[in-house]
């Protein structure tokens, strides 16, 4: 299908529309709506707002004048995401589309979940609705990769995050400092705590291991911004935390993730062994917490096991240009990674620290 500028225009500012749910609206995806007329005039726009609202074609409808309703039927509309056909939390989409009819549907990628799959886009059709689909496909699978990805795989898009010094060191002091109620060992300038607490938002859970807990007890949430904290997810197989630290006391909704022996007065744990491996830990959390994405804040040795295991989607990375000569070593980032797609910003600089965005190789074709 061959797509005009027009409508690569109107399809853009509905993917700008859906990018403001960014931090609201997992595990659901992001999608924007626009309604034209059919002189070209946008007389309706929503966007998905929050996990269980209404949906972005539902917002689009209700913000059409009254006098621009005479002008639906001949109208096109603009979704980033193929309309629902099925009742979940909200009504379907589609069958609110089908009701009105407008003359033209332009989607930008088809839903995989099983739910719908297709379903929406046959309903349309079946309605005499001209339906087509494929606009910006590439860019709006990028905005929707966890979406996407929880659909083909059941398990949390992982992004794994870490701060290095210019000589490669995520803390540097020597072993024997690094004791438990020690207290974190900041690499970057306070300036790069937005951009940090960004990325926090952007994801469901932030997964910590025992051993930084323990040294650092880290807080792990979102200060700097207006956004939600993700949820903590504190990996303990061996049993090393006691039910009484900070992080566990402070932190109602924290997921405790313990070996088969331990029974933790917690409510919300899960249980894992090590030699379970990590992939069956990402089924487990995405399964029996609905975590769509996850990111591996530390520390060293969590990161390395997820590399080296090749658990992960995207890598997060600041870097100072300061050197501790010395220390517990920071990770490397894979050789085979890649810089992110659509010419997005895969590095930057925010106040003396440098940062860098990479990608999984798997997703080159994306």
């Amino acid at each position: 299908m061959q797509f005009s500028t027009a409508d690569m225009q109107f399809m853009r500012t509905a993917m700008e529309l859906a990018e403001r749910g960014q931090f609201t609206v997992a595990p659901n995806p992001l999608v924007g709506c626009v309604i034209v007329s059919a002189d070209g005039r946008i007389i309706g726009q929503g966007w998905h707002t929050a996990f269980g609202q209404a949906h972005a074609e539902v917002e689009a409808y209700q913000s059409v004048s009254s006098a621009d309703q005479p002008l639906l039927a001949e109208s096109t509309w603009y979704v980033t995401l193929e309309p629902c056909n099925h009742v979940g939390q909200t009504p379907a989409c589609a069958a609110l589309i089908e009701r009105i009819p407008p003359k033209r549907v332009v989607i930008g990628i088809r839903d995989s979940n099983p739910a719908v799959d297709g379903g929406g886009t046959e309903r349309l059709r079946a309605a005499g609705i001209q339906v087509d689909v494929g606009c910006l496909e590439h860019e709006l699978a990028w905005q929707n990769r966890r979406f996407l990805w929880n659909a083909e795989t059941k398990r949390p898009w992982v992004v794994l995050k870490w701060a290095e010094s210019r000589d490669g060191f995520m803390d540097g002091r020597p072993q024997q400092e690094r004791k438990p109620g020690a207290g974190g060992f900041p690499i970057t300038a306070e300036t790069a705590r937005p951009l940090t607490h960004t990325w926090r938002a952007l994801e469901q859970g932030i997964v910590v291991g025992a051993n930084t807990a323990l040294v650092d007890t880290p807080q792990l949430g979102v200060r700097s911004i207006e956004a939600p904290s993700p949820r903590i997810v504190l990996l303990d197989p061996d049993g090393l935390i006691n039910m009484e630290h900070a992080l566990i006391q402070r932190n109602d909704d924290l997921i405790y993730v313990v070996g088969p022996t331990n029974s933790p007065a917690k409510k919300h744990s899960c249980h894992w062994e090590v030699k379970e491996g990590l992939d069956t830990l990402l089924e487990r959390l995405y399964a029996e917490f609905n975590l769509s994405s996850l990111l591996i804040e530390g520390g060293a040795t969590v990161l390395n096991d997820f590399l080296k295991h090749d658990a992960w989607n995207e890598i997060k990375c600041w870097r100072s240009p300061a050197a501790t000569g010395g220390g517990l070593p920071a990770p490397s980032i894979p050789d085979h990674s890649l810089p992110l797609p659509h010419g997005i910003a895969s590095s930057g600089q925010l106040g003396v620290d440098a940062w860098t965005n990479r990608l999984h190789s798997r997703h080159a074709s994306d």
